[in-house]
């Protein structure tokens, strides 16, 4: 009486909420609507070539397959889904569920009313507007995401044969049901459409895309459109592989509850007392759910082979069993009588341990288990029924080793390539320490004691220059830093860059002055000769006019009178004096660059983790007094390693100058000595 009703009247219109959730429409579409022919999109048709017609055919039946097969599901919810559910608002087949009749049927219709309405409907409305034939290459985009878009599909297809079991279960089971099946397929908007036939569409509908597409491609000449054509069906092959993947595991992971649920207690032992029973209970379980160990988590056990057979261990008789292999174990178990499962009573025999060897009899064969390391843990001599039976065991048995062994290598290579990836990502990410000068916010943090985040910090110096002509000249690390370090290009140019290694920092304590102090260190021109080493040692300075714990100071160099010299050598008579003591080999550098006294006071006599040697509490300033041809010599070092500010290079020529008296004296008065590098003493 109530189909009847609707038959009459119409289906009666359900709450906002469930004919949302359903999409269950109340008139078609608006949007879902297409000519009888695209030939009436193209005026021109009569004009293309045939294989040109031939694509556009195959577009076309695209387009209108696609119209036809959302028809169809709303066939499911306007028709089927709407009229059991009024039945049940009434009180009638309220036992059938229809979330598990129907499934996630709404969210497909939903999933390809928004691709038609992104996808194929601004293609077809481009060749209505403008008159030219469908293009297929504005279809790429749409199929490229073609695994996003009918994700819904893959729960689908995993619940597709319970739904189609439940709907055939509750037609044989149920006659108010089989009737309301009956009236519904019999009723003018299904179209004679059978219920398990709407079930099994979108299945259907899902694979057919590639063999759409691939018609378009067998009739596209172009070269843009057939790569685009084929990038499209690479799409969605591969998500159908996907889909078969997964209901390829949910039909294993559906055979191994059966199979489990056949197998029963775990007794491999006879406990001795109820106390040892006790503690042997929480490890007398086998779980055939759990995951293979060594193998990808998408990996499911499978039974393989099963059967009775009779088995002989060592002396004792022969034992009727019941053999269960699957993809990572054998497992002896005994029929129960009275009950559906078999109990295990020998602990499970892993494959990757186990050898099998066919024994003289022909239906017999001898399994082997092997401990860690590799020696026997325990044999059983197998009696098959037939000879047929021992070779089927012996030859599931290898297969299934293989298979294992094959899958456990791919996932551990798998395994290293991710763990080599995720290292590589690690050292991509990782901060980098690069030797940097002191910030501000660096000195105050070791000034108040504190440990910055990197506590290794490299001294770097950074001067820069731009030499056109003559190459950077950077000293090693046993240059010193007031003489030796800063060396310019020209005697005008820029500053040249120097880098300091943790060998002269010992050697030289003047290494340790802060970057704002090393600014203000003039530089000197190249020495004449710029394969000569550079000076390490400073002179012994005499003991009046410094102040402990002061620089020395600064004046302008002294001024040489050319009437009390006779002759003008541009007002530097020392430096002069001293390069032709050069050439004349009266004074030739030293490798080791020794004082007046001989020894180098930058060099330390032992540890190179002592300081230099006038900074030592234990070392005093020699007594002995300086004499006169001393302080020359050592002037005349000092002035030959660093050149006084603003003086020229001498000329050479062949006229010797020597010194005169008063000029001696204006060396020897003053205690005071001019030097171009600001030197913080704090010993002399």
């Amino acid at each position: 009486m109530r189909l009847h009703t609707f038959s009459m009247f119409g289906m009666p219109r359900l709450p906002p909420e469930d004919r949302q959730h359903w999409e269950i429409g109340e008139g078609t579409d608006s949007g879902l609507v297409i000519e009888k022919s695209w030939k009436e999109l193209v005026p021109g048709h009569k004009e293309m070539s045939r294989e040109l017609c031939h694509q556009q055919e195959a577009l076309w039946e695209l387009l209108t397959t696609e119209l036809i097969y959302v028809r169809k599901l709303k066939i499911m919810t306007d028709l089927l889904a709407a009229g059991l559910l009024n039945l049940q608002r009434v009180g009638l087949l309220t036992e059938v569920s229809a979330e598990t009749l129907f499934g996630n049927v709404p969210s497909l219709i939903r999933v390809h009313k928004r691709f038609w309405e992104e996808v194929l409907g601004p293609t077809l409305g481009e060749a209505r507007a403008s008159g030219q034939p469908l293009d297929p290459v504005s279809l790429q985009d749409g199929f490229l995401t073609f695994s996003q878009r009918f994700q819904p599909y893959v729960q689908y297809c995993l619940q597709v044969k319970q739904t189609m079991a439940y709907a055939q279960e509750q037609q044989d089971n149920n006659p108010l049901f089989h009737s309301f099946v009956q009236w519904c397929e019999k009723h003018k908007r299904s179209g004679r459409q059978m219920l398990g036939d709407l079930l099994i569409k979108p299945h259907q509908r899902i694979t057919k895309y590639p063999l759409l597409l691939q018609a378009v491609l067998k009739r596209s000449p172009e070269a843009h459109a057939r790569e685009g054509l084929s990038a499209m069906i690479a799409a969605v092959e591969s998500f159908l592989r996907y889909v078969n993947k997964q209901v390829r595991q949910g039909e294993e992971q559906e055979s191994l509850v059966a199979a489990a649920q056949r197998i029963g207690p775990y007794e491999v032992l006879e406990p001795s007392s109820e106390e040892v029973e006790k503690n042997l209970r929480p490890f007398c379980t086998l779980d055939l759910m759990s995951p293979m160990l060594g193998v990808a988590p998408e990996h499911t056990r499978q039974l393989l082979l099963e059967g009775p057979v009779r088995v002989k261990e060592g002396r004792e008789g022969k034992l009727d069993v019941h053999l269960f292999l699957f993809s990572d174990v054998l497992l002896v178990t005994k029929p129960q009588r009275k009950a559906d499962k078999a109990k295990v009573i020998r602990p499970p025999l892993m494959l990757e341990k186990l050898v099998c060897r066919p024994l003289r009899d022909p239906n017999s064969f001898l399994v082997i288990h092997l401990t860690e390391f590799q020696c026997v843990s325990s044999a059983l001599v197998v009696h098959c029924p037939n000879a047929a039976d021992r070779a089927r065991w012996l030859e599931k048995t290898q297969k299934a080793q293989i298979t294992l062994q094959k899958l456990k290598t791919e996932e551990y290579v798998q395994q290293k390539r991710e763990l080599l990836a995720l290292y590589r990502n690690q050292d991509r990410e990782a901060p980098r320490t690069r030797p940097s000068s002191p910030s501000p916010e660096d000195s105050q943090s070791s000034a108040e004691g504190r440990t910055p985040e990197f506590s290794t910090v490299i001294p770097q110096l950074v001067v820069t220059e731009d030499v056109d002509e003559e190459p950077l000249l950077v000293p090693d690390d046993t240059s010193d830093s007031g003489y030796g370090t800063l060396i310019p290009g020209s005697p005008e140019g820029p500053h040249s860059v120097s880098r300091l290694g943790p060998q002269a920092l010992r050697r030289d304590p003047r290494l340790t002055f802060s970057t704002l102090d090393l600014r203000d260190v003039p530089l000197r021109p190249q020495p004449p000769n710029a394969q000569a080493p550079q000076r390490q040692s400073a002179p012994e300075l005499p003991g009046e006019g410094i102040r402990r714990g002061s620089s020395l100071p600064r004046r302008d160099p002294p001024t040489w009178s050319e009437e009390e010299d006779g002759t003008s050598v541009d007002g530097n008579v020392v430096a002069e004096t001293l390069y032709r003591a050069r050439l004349r080999r009266q004074l030739p550098p030293s490798p080791t660059h020794t004082d007046s006294a001989g020894e180098s006071p930058w060099e330390s006599s032992g540890d190179e983790e002592e300081g230099p040697l006038f900074l030592r509490p234990d070392c005093t300033p020699s007594p002995r007094p300086l004499r006169a041809e001393d302080m020359l010599r050592e002037i005349r070092e000092e002035l030959a390693s660093q050149r006084i500010e603003g003086i020229p290079e001498p000329q050479r020529n062949n006229s010797p100058q020597k010194l005169t008296r008063v000029q001696l004296r204006r060396m020897r008065g003053p205690h005071i000595i001019q030097l171009d590098t600001p030197l913080s003493t704090s010993e002399v």
